[in-house]
């Protein structure tokens, strides 16, 4: 027997649901593996997967393959790059580990021997910096750094920092490094100190003769290199970056000691970083070339070795955390610099006859906010003000020469996909087109197009599809979404989701190589549609038999325990009235309040076969209430507050509180219920989840607190009614056997019931 909480449990059972819950994980493991088949991932992918791959438990990013440690610096400056890629979740939990590792005196240490370095506290104020508008802790822990580093240097920054590199190959000239997060902490905190101090340091490094050399380790160099660029030193780092230009090899590499001779073997983040200067300096080719060979030297797990070729002497044995780090930087500005460099070859225009425009027509409509991401030149914005003239328009592309030929009237913004630059719900409409093939994380680009979507508001992507590839030449970073991925992926957020062939620039729909997947983004359903969902015309003879014969639910049982014969009861949102009329049978005074005028009728039939009475009123529930306050001793509502936003929620509780003199009753789809939750994602899935948008809680007691009431009792039922969600047999067979086992102590104990219950007292009015 294990433990859980004070009390026991079969660990057999757990045992058992866990084995369950592996083998539907390894099984849709497979299924993905499948369907990718023969296709390889793009390297920035690739690399993506090394960093979470090596993102230890409980910490950083390890520093290097089979390391037992975390890299504070190396996890510092990768938060900007996952954010950049849209993984927030990593790029989180990497920022708020960094926030718990912070010496008192605001330094951050390496990895080996604990001792404070400026240079890795500067990294780390790059990725506190990145974070600190969504991590609690963050943004003080940037000031902290920051105050840091500036104590430490000498004389305010014309000493530059204390010499900590003395008797390495590592030049003192790389704290340049450190100077862009501090001028950044400079802007975010108004900081006058911190900007003269950065300008200080640059100058006096600029004027070391370790600063610049050629033949320094490439990864080194690049530091100062691209530092400064950034610091507005530009001019100072072209002269280097032509040199080092000019002695790249055909294949793209550069020296690993730059130009010391005969040397051949290449350091990989040197390579990486220098590619980033290069691409910011508008030197594409010799940027190209080198992603090119970083490309063919990747590893099969999407890391890079320290360095490779004869001789070589820099972390040649292991994978190190910080070069898919840089590869992934350059991969960004690599994509943006093929945008910008083949502008003029994009179409701005688009036939009114193309399918694919047609495709997105369809789903305007007038007053609608429209969204292009990677929109490009705008051509089919453009297309659409022309048809659908009362809609407004957006878009967004990382390609400034790109949005620069976007027709005036259309409102553009600099962004990705995986990081579109506008508020949750702000959109009716958000159309990719030709986009999606471009993106490193194309599930999380479509779940940053549903986040800026509207409830009740279209996703529409259109794209050549993985079936057909090979038809195309593409750049390399290019793949082609799944089509049934596709149309999987939308379905967990979407209602109404269909995948069909389009015509393109000529070609016909038959030629199957252009698709376009829409999605309208689940909401709320209104009261007629529930209605539709949950009346039925044998469900009248149905709830008839079970109030007649005394067939009680759990959570019926739940709300009739708390009141008493007598007693005013008001259900907000009946729909069926089933418990209302098990109420009424028990001796209470029952009130129905629902949107749906057919839902009230429906009840009142019911009644009628039973020989029962109730009051029905029809309403809204989340305005305010027509009933005087203190009119009941009892509301509540089954299924209802899970459908809106915290504040919403709120309000509403405030106005039902109002109308309430004793308890006040909620019942809600349960987060922890595990059958519900894994049958809910399966329905969505598989589009056949009815209910609209439905979000379960773990707790409503903050709503109640907040809306002035007191909770008396929090608790779940309906563990075994939540196997109803669950299509798969094996584990619902298996859940089930652990139910039948547990008490209902023990049933409460593991939370697993599919609705939350939450009894809150209002309070005694003030006299």
């Amino acid at each position: 027997m294990g433990t859980f909480g004070a009390r026991t449990f079969p660990r057999g059972d757990l045992t058992l649901m866990l084995r369950v819950l592996e083998h539907n994980v390894r099984r849709l493991r497979r299924r993905v593996e499948a369907s990718i088949a023969g296709i390889p991932q793009p390297a920035a992918a690739r690399a993506l997967s090394w960093i979470r791959a090596n993102h230890l438990p409980g910490g950083g990013i390890r520093v290097e393959s089979g390391h037992r440690y975390a890299y504070p610096e190396v996890t510092g400056y990768l938060v900007p790059t996952l954010l950049a890629y849209g993984d927030e979740e990593l790029a989180s939990q990497l920022a708020e580990w960094l926030v718990c590792i912070q010496r008192p005196d605001g330094s951050f240490t390496d990895p080996d021997q604990g001792r404070s370095y400026a240079f890795d506290t500067g990294q780390v104020l790059c990725g506190l910096l990145s974070a600190s508008d969504t991590i609690a802790g963050a943004e003080e822990a940037a000031r902290r750094a920051a105050d840091y580093l500036v104590a430490t240097t000498i004389d305010e920054g014309r000493g530059g920092f204390p010499r900590e590199y003395a008797g390495s190959d590592c030049p003192e000239a790389v704290h340049l490094y450190v100077l862009p997060p501090l001028l950044r902490a400079a802007a975010r905190f108004d900081c006058t100190r911190y900007r003269d101090v950065a300008h200080r340091c640059a100058e006096y490094y600029l004027g070391q003769r370790d600063c610049l050399r050629l033949d320094d380790l490439t990864h080194f160099l690049a530091y100062q290199l691209e530092a400064l660029i950034d610091l507005g030193y530009a001019d100072r780092a072209r002269d280097a970056l032509a040199a080092l230009a000019a002695m790249q090899r055909e294949d793209g590499a550069v020296r690993g000691t730059g130009g010391t001779a005969g040397t051949d073997w290449v350091c990989t983040p040197g390579l990486a970083q220098l590619a980033i200067c290069w691409y910011k300096l508008d030197m594409a080719e010799p940027a190209d070339r080198a992603m090119s060979w970083l490309e063919r030297h990747q590893e099969s797990d999407g890391g890079f070795r320290g360095s490779y070729g004869r001789g070589a002497r820099y972390k040649a044995g292991v994978e190190v955390s910080w070069a898919p780090k840089f590869f992934l930087d350059a991969h960004l500005l690599r994509v943006a610099a093929f945008f910008a460099r083949h502008a003029q070859d994009f179409p701005g225009d688009v036939g009114a006859g193309d399918g694919r425009l047609a495709a997105i027509a369809g789903r305007v409509r007038p007053g609608d906010r429209v969204l292009e991401v990677g929109c490009g030149k705008g051509r089919f914005l453009k297309a659409l003000t022309s048809t659908m003239r009362d809609a407004t328009y957006f878009g967004v592309d990382p390609a400034p020469a790109l949005l620069g030929a976007v027709p005036a009237g259309i409102t553009t913004a600099l962004g990705t996909l995986e990081n579109i630059p506008h508020p949750d719900g702000a959109f009716d409409v958000v159309v990719a087109v030709e986009a999606i093939e471009h993106s490193v994380a194309p599930m999380r680009a479509v779940s940053e197009m549903l986040r800026v979507t509207a409830p009740g508001g279209w996703v529409v992507i259109i794209d050549k599809h993985r079936g057909a590839w090979g038809r195309m030449i593409c750049p390399p970073w290019e793949r082609w979404p799944d089509a049934a991925e596709m149309s999987e992926r939308l379905r967990l957020d979407c209602d109404d989701v269909s995948s069909v062939s389009v015509s393109f620039d000529g070609h016909p729909a038959s030629d199957g190589l252009m698709m376009a997947w829409s999605g309208r983004k689940r909401s709320r359903l209104s009261g007629a549609q529930w209605n539709d969902v949950l009346i039925t015309p044998q469900l009248q003879h149905i709830h008839a038999d079970e109030i007649r014969f005394n067939d009680f639910s759990e959570w019926g049982r739940t709300v009739v325990l708390q009141t008493q014969p007598g007693d005013r009861v008001l259900e907000i949102g009946s729909g069926t009235g089933k418990i209302s009329l098990q109420l009424a049978q028990a001796g209470r005074d029952v009130t129905c309040f629902d949107a749906s005028a057919d839902s009230l009728a429906f009840t009142n039939r019911c009644a009628a076969r039973v020989d029962l009475a109730v009051a029905t009123v029809c309403g809204d529930a989340t305005r305010a209430l027509p009933f005087a306050s203190g009119s009941f001793d009892c509301v509540w509502s089954s299924g209802l507050l899970e459908h809106f936003t915290t504040e919403e929620r709120r309000a509403m509780l405030r106005e039902w509180a109002r109308v309430c003199r004793g308890q006040l009753i909620s019942l809600v789809p349960n987060a922890a219920s595990i059958a519900y939750r894994v049958g809910k994602m399966a329905q969505e899935r598989d589009g056949v989840w009815p209910y609209g948008l439905e979000t379960p809680l773990l707790s409503l007691r903050d709503d109640y607190e907040a809306a002035g009431l007191k909770v008396l009792r929090e608790f779940s039922v309906g563990a075994t009614h939540s196997l109803n969600f669950l299509g798969d047999r094996s584990l619902k067979r298996a859940l089930g056997a652990i139910f039948r086992r547990l008490s209902r102590e023990q049933l409460q104990d593991w939370n697993q019931g599919y609705l939350l219950v939450t009894v809150g007292a209002v309070p005694p009015a003030r006299p």
